[in-house]
């Protein structure tokens, strides 16, 4: 017990004296940095964390002065001109991202100038992208990856803990109270020093460390009489700093780092369901789907109102191929959330995959049982899904949303009549489909989609020996 007072100490001592002044970093204190000039990756880190910002609630308002605070570098110009080259990028590659396309177009209905209409531009593009156009025409629907970016992983090399660690000082050398009363005793110089520090009169080494450990005690005391309110509330303030600079990895893709400091947010607060729901996110980003789906049901223990952890914990699960449980998991996400076009797209993507549905998992479903026909699979149980989703994504609510459900529709009766060989019915289908999904993303509006559709339209219509004029367009 004596030696940990001691060390204790010691560590006080030497602090007293500025013999280590230096502030240790703390996990509140993370900044990413920043060069100057911007270049692209940290145009891109900055464009990431205005798009998170978005998704939690930012406001026009906010947006703006996100720009302002970059002082020079918020130039329109010159993020705009980032933002076509990061666009061409994302459009040539063939591995879809819906959320980041989503999170696009909200930032573009923000009306922030050009900045906003340019989001929107590539965003729309992302979204009405066809299978034909990314390979993938062959499977019975759009993989996962539609939603989230996991489809294919290179896992990082996982950083080791320590290096997610604040920065400790370097170790500080340990002293028995015998060899400091001998350093006293050879140093008046020190004795002296201390003595002010201490504001005694005596340079009697046996005085000044009995005042050393007297001023020790009263701190150890004061420490434990403290208010358990008041240790909650650090303790509190330690987990959102914890929480935050794991945030602000995953933005910049660190996501082992990320990992070690959600786990050491809910070390320091158990309660806090954002960390567990944020920890998900970090672990599906490297392929650990069932490590995340077991840190997701810790955030919907503590929240079961959380259509967000539902939604990711239903893509985990589509991701292990555990199609039945999925869709059980996008059902509550729906349940809390109607309108949200993603998690109806997700739902279909799954019962197009799902062999048969389960008995159990459907009983408790309140979507199946308000609509037996969301207890197919195959190709009739996808249909239904995007037709439910239609109840609540109306064109009026949701435009995008709601275009984006009629081309799927297209896209999964383009796919059926090309696996069965009967383009009839099925083509003809798709295409008053894609006519529907064409009343909402005009050319006029959105002009990348509406181009997207009308390649889709050729398609067909070469397939059923029609022509252009065959179709009429919407008016």
């Amino acid at each position: 017990m004596l030696k940990q007072i001691w060390r204790s100490l010691v560590r006080w001592f030497q602090r007293l004296f500025g013999s280590d002044n230096r502030r240790k970093p703390t996990p509140s204190s993370f900044q990413p940095e920043t060069p100057k000039p911007l270049s692209d990756t940290d145009y891109e880190f900055l464009y990431t964390q205005l798009l998170e910002g978005v998704t939690h609630g930012w406001q026009q308002p906010r947006v703006l002065r996100f720009f302002e605070s970059l002082g020079d570098r918020g130039s329109q110009a010159q993020w705009v001109g980032w933002l076509r080259r990061f666009g061409d990028r994302l459009l040539a590659s063939p591995v879809p991202n819906n959320e980041l396309a989503a999170r696009m177009v909200q930032l573009g209905q923000m009306g922030c100038g050009e900045i906003s209409d340019v989001s929107y531009e590539i965003g729309m593009q992302l979204l009405t992208r066809s299978p034909a156009r990314m390979g993938q025409r062959e499977p019975v629907s759009e993989p996962v990856s539609e939603i989230f970016e996991y489809e294919e992983y290179e896992r990082p090399e996982e950083a080791p803990p320590e290096n997610n660690q604040p920065e400790e000082s370097p170790e500080l050398k340990t002293v028995t109270l015998d060899e400091l009363f001998v350093m006293l005793e050879q140093d008046a110089g020190l004795r002296q020093q201390v003595a002010e520090q201490l504001q005694i009169d005596t340079t009697d080494p046996q005085v000044i460390i009995q005042a050393l450990v007297n001023q020790f005690n009263a701190a150890d005391q004061e420490n434990a009489d403290q208010p358990a309110e008041e240790v909650s509330q650090q303790g509190s303030d330690e987990a959102e700093a914890w929480l935050n600079q794991g945030v602000q990895q995953v933005l910049a893709e660190n996501f082992p780092e990320a990992i070690a400091s959600f786990e050491r947010a809910t070390q320091l607060k158990p309660d806090n369901e954002e960390a567990w729901y944020s920890k998900g996110i970090a672990l599906s980003h490297l392929g650990r789907f069932e490590e995340a789906i077991a840190s997701l049901d810790k955030a919907l223990q503590l929240k079961h109102n959380y259509p967000e952890a539902w939604n990711l914990r239903g893509f985990a699960l589509q991701n292990l191929n555990r199609y039945e449980e999925a869709i059980a998991s996008l059902d509550q996400a729906l349940q809390f959330k109607l309108d949200d076009w993603q998690s109806w797209i997700g739902r279909g993507n799954c019962a197009a995959n799902s062999v048969s549905y389960d008995p159990l998992l459907a009983s408790l479903s309140q979507l199946a049982q308000n609509n037996p026909n969301l207890n197919q699979r195959g190709f009739e149980g996808q249909i239904a899904c995007y037709q439910e989703g239609l109840k609540y994504v109306t064109q009026d609510s949701d435009p995008i949303g709601w275009g984006i459900l009629h081309q799927a529709i297209g896209n999964a009766h383009h796919q059926k009549g090309q696996r069965d060989f009967m383009i009839d019915p099925y083509f003809h289908q798709a295409l008053a489909e894609y006519q529907e999904a064409l009343k909402t993303l005009t050319q006029e509006n959105f002009p990348d989609a509406y181009q997207a559709i009308l390649q889709d339209i050729q398609q067909v219509q070469l397939a059923l020996g029609e022509t252009n004029d065959d179709i009429s367009s919407p008016s």
